[in-house]
């Protein structure tokens, strides 16, 4: 049995999408240290003059994990998203699966870490990704060692093999994982393009720039063949 785990990011990329449909089982970390100017609270989507970033207002302190910022609503930030997204993706041919979109952000979240979680299980329910998914809340005495953290989780879910992002391979104990009885299978995002507007292709924009210009079945056509491979 397969799993993995990543931080809660705002419209994740595909590649974070192809590591969810790579496993049997995935799990949002949720309580690690939120890291401003990544991709927790934002993501990049292009138009005409190039990529823009897409960014979330918070409010919270240096250091505090993920599930305790909170959201600084008194921003018109869900607005400035939804009418920037019309603007740019006017002409393109899935601009209907917008409106989802904006339901699932018009939502009171009480958290980033709600608010990404959300996103993130909006495009792999569109995408129809379904690895069952859980929350590191879910479980229960987790080591404060990250290494240890995963292995826990996996023990907990029953898994053998953990799938740990190619950055991985810089800081992680591979030997606690295999004192544990956990292989640990490197993942590469494949390099793929799919039909974008606005010129020439951007990789690694917001999942949200496949969905509107391919649809729901943008992953399985552009996506998941590269995972075979």
């Amino acid at each position: 049995m397969i799993y993995s785990v990543h931080q809660p990011h705002y419209l994740p990329y595909p590649g974070y999408l192809a590591k969810v449909a790579l496993s049997d089982a995935f799990v949002f970390l949720e309580g690690v240290q939120f890291v401003r100017r990544e991709w927790q609270n934002r993501n990049r989507i292009k138009g005409p003059a190039g990529e823009k970033w897409l960014t979330v207002p918070v409010k919270g302190v240096y250091g505090a994990s993920i599930d305790t910022i909170e959201i600084d609503d008194s921003q018109e930030w869900r607005r400035k998203h939804v009418e920037t997204l019309n603007r740019f993706y006017a002409r393109a041919p899935y601009l209907n699966e917008l409106d989802g979109f904006a339901e699932v952000i018009g939502r009171g979240w009480g958290s980033l870490a709600e608010l990404a979680i959300a996103t993130t299980s909006h495009l792999l329910d569109r995408f129809a990704i379904t690895t069952p998914r859980s929350r590191m809340a879910d479980y229960d005495n987790l080591p404060e060692e990250p290494n240890l953290r995963i292995i826990a989780i996996g023990k907990a879910i029953g898994a053998d093999v953990y799938l740990a992002g190619s950055g991985g391979r810089q800081y992680m104990n591979l030997e606690l994982f295999q004192a544990a009885g956990i292989e640990v299978r490197f993942f590469d995002p494949p390099s793929v393009s799919y039909p974008q507007l606005h010129g020439d292709f951007i990789p690694n924009l917001g999942g949200i720039d496949l969905l509107l210009n391919t649809g729901r079945s943008g992953f399985d056509t552009h996506i998941r063949p590269q995972l075979r491979a």
